[in-house]
């Protein structure tokens, strides 16, 4: 399936009622000749009556198919991707960004 993922500003805290997030970088690795994109993220749980917290984790995007290729109504590019489903590929992909990125948790469009 192929989607349109929009760039978000990177290290922009976006707020909520109890904590915010933030995309921390955008890339791409060469996996099996084709490049894949993702992101880290970042959050803290800081202004929450229950208690604080953080986490960080990778997000796959998928295949790039066209890099910044479009843009949204606010003028953001956004490039389009093509969805990985294929499990192995996703656990294998998972390992490298666990590795390289030192994230416990990858998560997959």
């Amino acid at each position: 399936m192929i989607r349109k993922y929009t760039h978000e500003e990177l290290n922009m805290e976006v707020q909520s009622i109890a904590g915010y997030y933030l995309v921390e970088k955008e890339e791409s690795i060469d996996y099996k000749g084709r490049k894949v994109l993702y992101t880290v993220v970042s959050g803290a749980i800081d202004n929450s009556c229950c208690g604080v917290g953080g986490w960080r984790y990778a997000s796959v995007q998928g295949h790039v198919v066209g890099w910044k290729n479009k843009a949204d109504e606010a003028g953001r590019s956004m490039t389009e991707v093509e969805t990985i489903v294929e499990e192995d590929s996703k656990r294998e992909i998972a390992g490298i960004l666990k590795d390289k990125e030192t994230v416990a948790q990858v998560e997959f469009w």
